[in-house]
């Protein structure tokens, strides 16, 4: 392991682009998925509901599994640090099970949910084993504050312009791959194959071009000490907590697609929505450091949710017979989301120096691992609140849609989210680490790895 440095450009952009790559594919997954699923395969109201049971319960058990990596990767002990290795070795599988689960066979709908159900836990199982070493690199290749802030915003940003990409073009693509007048299964096949090839090729950047700086303890942690870690680190847990109830803010992602068919009578028309959305968030993601001169954490991420609650109401309100006027205010509501993603990931990245300066020992395995539950709990809960909504309206494929369903899916991408930022609010209120004293914090431990270097 070589010695502490600061962070260079290239392992700066190497980390964003490799961020770039995984969420074309995360993002082409959650995105299209249901889309793909409702309207392209085509599932019974009944199928719909089981679809909607294995995908929370995979997700769940995902999100659980993100600790038991966690674990694992702070064992580990390669000469390429305890995070690299993973990234490498994950990306083909990851890139094969992608492209299978948009290639459901033509069979009969239970052998239908069956394949997937298999293919789907698969994809999140393995798509974990990256994930968690990926972020938790953020914490191990950056030594200060400012170096840390601005790769994450970097690397959120060039997540976000990811989202943007793969969302506007992944259904004009499958629409043009399909050689049809209208999208099938085998279009979004062929772009399944696209998205899993290229994005894969450059996460594996995160493993060619950087290097873990902070050194690695001698000693192992004990699971015992791990669990310690994550229910003893308060801060740690009032940011799990307060993500975890803004899981409203994923339901737009999850199914905006399925929306557009139901509102507007086209799944293209997530194209326009999409890029709104995803426009805000961009720019909001590259403003948060030059915020955040101004206001802290704790504050900006209060705000953000409060803000984002009342757009999300007002949107309700106004309704979907201008689409312009919703455009606009969707384009509002992913301002605030943008500030949300990176505050949360930087509060994660707090919370291990955190505990390192309590206790001595260092866990971005677990902690991050936090971060990847949080992301597929909140995605879980998005989904089944959807999955619930389009039961209970009724909604399958070839159904006519009435108002009654355009109105309870206009719902479900309001009022809903609405509801979830302003509980979300709640346990920020009580974070503890304020920004200064988080710079003494990192002064101290940047101070002990000097003393314990020279013993």
């Amino acid at each position: 392991m070589s010695p502490i440095t600061q962070l260079s450009r290239k392992e700066k952009y190497s980390f964003a682009v490799a961020g770039f790559g995984q969420n074309m594919v995360i993002t082409f997954t959650v995105t299209f998925m249901l889309v793909y699923l409702y309207e392209a395969v085509g599932f019974s109201i009944k199928g719909i509901a089981a679809l909607t049971a294995i995908i929370t319960g995979a997700k769940i058990w995902d999100a659980i599994n993100d600790f038991i990596m966690g674990m694992i990767v702070d064992h580990t002990r390669t000469r390429w640090g305890k995070l690299r290795p993973y990234i490498l070795f994950t990306a083909f599988p990851i890139a094969l099970l992608t492209i299978m689960l948009f290639a459901i066979p033509q069979t009969t709908e239970t052998y239908k949910l069956i394949y997937f159900g298999i293919v789907y836990v698969m994809w999140g199982m393995i798509y974990t084993i990256a994930d968690v070493p990926y972020w938790g690199l953020a914490g191990s290749i950056t030594v200060t504050i400012p170096d840390r802030v601005s790769l994450i915003a970097l690397a959120r940003t060039l997540q976000a312009i990811a989202l943007a990409v793969t969302t506007i073009a992944s259904p004009l693509l499958a629409h043009w791959l399909s050689f049809s007048d209208k999208t099938t299964a085998a279009g979004w096949t062929r772009t399944a194959i696209i998205v899993s090839i290229i994005g894969m090729s450059l996460f594996t950047l995160a493993f060619f071009n950087t290097e873990e700086k902070v050194p690695l303890p001698q000693q192992k942690q004990t699971i015992q000490q791990m669990l310690k870690a994550i229910v003893t680190n308060t801060p740690f847990l009032l940011v799990l907590l307060g993500s975890a109830l803004n899981f409203g803010r994923s339901i737009v992602q999850v199914g905006g697609a399925v929306v557009a068919v139901i509102v507007f009578g086209d799944e293209k028309i997530f194209t326009l929505l999409g890029g709104a959305l995803i426009a805000a968030i961009i720019i909001s993601n590259l403003i948060t450091p030059l915020v955040l001169r101004f206001m802290s954490k704790k504050t900006l991420m209060i705000a953000s949710s409060i803000v984002a609650a009342i757009v999300y109401v007002a949107m309700y309100f106004f309704g979907y017979s201008n689409l312009w006027v919703f455009v606009c205010m969707l384009f509002v509501s992913g301002f605030f989301t943008g500030f949300f993603i990176v505050v949360q990931t930087a509060m994660i990245a707090d919370c291990v120096d955190y505990y390192e300066f309590k206790t001595g020992e260092r866990n971005e395995g677990v902690s991050f691992a936090g971060l990847t539950f949080i992301s597929k709990l909140m995605g879980a809960l998005a989904t089944m609140a959807f999955g619930i909504v389009m039961v209970a309206i009724g909604y399958s494929k070839g159904v006519t849609i009435t108002p009654f369903i355009q109105n309870g899916a206009f719902f479900s991408i309001t009022i809903v989210p609405a509801i979830s930022c302003i509980a979300g609010t709640i346990p920020f209120i009580f974070y503890p680490l304020t920004d200064h004293t988080l710079a003494d914090i990192l002064a101290t431990l940047v101070q002990r790895r000097k003393t314990a270097k020279t013993l």
